[in-house]
């Protein structure tokens, strides 16, 4: 599992890489560990695309949610920074 600790005090567990396109890797949420809603909890996001596609850890990266593979630039949701941890599955 990766472990994202985001600047901004939260922390993002993504399970698995699903692929990978200049360098941004496209990584599926931990489904027990991870969630972030808007709109009153009516919009999941449950992916993550992160700079670099496979950090090492203590690596920083960058972080743009999404709901969906093929979801438009204009819906995603940029994140910051974060440090990147690889911890294995309990």
């Amino acid at each position: 599992m990766l472990v994202i600790r985001l600047k901004q005090g939260w922390t993002l567990k993504l399970e698995r890489k699903i692929g990978e396109v200049g360098g941004w890797g496209l990584w599926e949420f931990h489904r027990s560990e991870s969630t972030y809603h808007t709109d009153s909890g009516r919009t999941a996001y449950r992916l993550a695309r992160i700079k670099p596609s496979d950090p090492k850890d203590g690596q920083a990266v960058e972080v743009v949610l999404m709901q969906s593979p093929s979801a438009p630039e204009e819906e995603w949701r940029p994140q910051g920074a974060g440090a990147a941890q690889h911890e294995s599955d309990r």
